[in-house]
Order: C-alpha cells, then structure tokens, then sequence
C-alpha cells in the first residue's frame, strides 16, 4: 500500500499546472488556461490520489469555463481576473473523503487564437475609421446644404442637373436647407461650434431683415455688457452691412452728410 505521503505527492503533482481549453464570447476564440491548485484540508483515509486529482481537475475546468465565458477576448486582462477571481475561492471537492481546494491560474491566448484576435482588432479599426469618415462627409455636406444657395450649388453640380430645365423652387431649396440644419451635431464637436449652429437657425428663423437688425443689437448689447466692445462691434459693423431698411439708408446718408 503506497504510504500517505506518497499519495498526497502523487495527488500535488495530478492537480499542479493542468491545461484548460476555455470558450470566450468569440465564437471559434478560447482561452487556454495553466491551473494550479493548492490543499486547503487534505483527504483522509485510504484514497485513490489519481481519482481525487480527476475530480479536482474536472471542478476547476469546469469553474474556469464559466468565469471565462462572457468574456472577450480582445481583453484579455479582465478575463484573467475574471477567472482568477473564481480560481482563488476555497472549493470543496465531493467524495469520500472530501476536502478543499484554491487555485491559481494563468490566462492566455494561444497562437491561432491571438492571430484571430489581431484580425478582429484591425477589422473593428478599419470599420471605425470608416464610419467616422463617412460621418464626417455627411457633417460636411449637411453643413454645405444648410443654407437655399449652397443646396442650389450642389444641385448644379450633379451630373444629371440641367439649368434649361428650371432650377428648384425657392421653396423647396429653403425646405431642404431648414431641415439639413437640424443634423445631429458631433459630440466631439467643441461647444462653440455646437453654439454656431444653433445661433443661426434662430437667426434663419426669422424671416425681415429688420427682425434679424433687432437680434443683432440685443447680441452686440449683451457683448458689451460683458465688457467684450470689440465683438459688439463686429456684430454691429455685420448688422450694417447687411442692413436693406429705409431707415438704415437715411442713417447712412446723414452720417455721410456729417
């Protein structure tokens, strides 16, 4: 009969830096695991050490696997903590005689499996890229098409557009115009530009000059309020200029009198 400290070697060795083959959340990506486990409370009695390190080995895979799962691959540092996390608790292992056991583990990725991981990366990479460009091409053109004349410029340039036929209608280019200008802005978008937009729908939704010349002194008002004249003055010199009121006229005339 082999002596009791020969069966608790024998027993060390058959749960020592055992192999597991882990699914992830990647279909056709497993983890490869190398487990360690430790005694807690040795066996008692008379035991077959070879059958106990079975049981050992099928608890601990079978632990690893569900700790793994959910998780991906592509990070592989929470997978390891995952598993580590549920390896290290103290198991009872069944069976006359029971005891318990911890383990640690060491996650990894074999060489298939990282190159699959590479591949998943640089795909997922391409695709970002390519929608934040695409993104970026649709901001741009909304941003073209959000005024009547830039929305008649892009029309003339389509290769089917033929200015013998007619052009759009004014109401139609103002509708596609109103409607592009409420395009969702870029979170990344800094809140000055977020602002702009915003500021010239509600300038654009008024539709007299003279309407537009009020805001515009409001805005200049409230600019030197907050003891910025040189802004107040490039909002009054643009009011100016884009001024078509009778009143604006008999201004300039007398100033020029002046």
């Amino acid at each position: 009969m082999t002596s009791v400290r020969g069966r608790r070697r024998v027993l060390k060795r058959g749960i020592t830096k055992f192999q597991a083959v882990l699914r992830s959340r990647r279909p056709g990506i497993h983890f490869t695991a190398s487990i360690t486990a430790s005694l807690v409370t040795e066996p008692t009695g008379d035991y077959v050490p070879e059958v106990l390190a079975d049981s050992v080995r099928l608890v601990l895979r079978s632990v690893a696997a569900d700790a793994v799962r959910p998780m991906d691959p592509v990070d592989l540092p929470s997978a390891q903590d995952a598993c580590a996390r549920q390896l290290r608790k103290v198991r009872q292992i069944g069976g006359d005689p029971a005891f318990e056991v911890k383990a640690e583990v060491r996650l990894m990725l074999g060489v298939e499996d990282d190159a699959a991981v590479r591949t998943l990366l640089a795909a997922s990479r391409a695709q970002g890229i390519e929608e934040a460009l695409s993104r970026q091409r649709a901001r741009a053109l909304a941003i073209e098409l959000s005024h009547p004349a830039g929305t008649l410029a892009w029309w003339l340039q389509q290769p089917k557009s033929n200015i013998g036929d007619g052009t759009p209608d004014d109401n139609v280019l103002q509708a596609v115009a109103e409607k592009l200008r409420s395009y969702p802005s870029e979170r990344e978008e800094p809140l000055e530009v977020q602002l702009l937009e915003v500021l010239r729908g509600f300038l654009g939704s008024f539709p007299r000059d003279e309407q537009k010349q009020m805001l515009l002194s409001l805005l200049a008002d409230g600019m030197r309020t907050a003891r910025r004249p040189d802004h107040a003055e490039a909002v009054q010199a643009i009011a100016e200029q884009h001024s078509t009121s009778p009143l604006a006229g008999v201004r300039a005339a007398l100033d020029g009198a002046e």
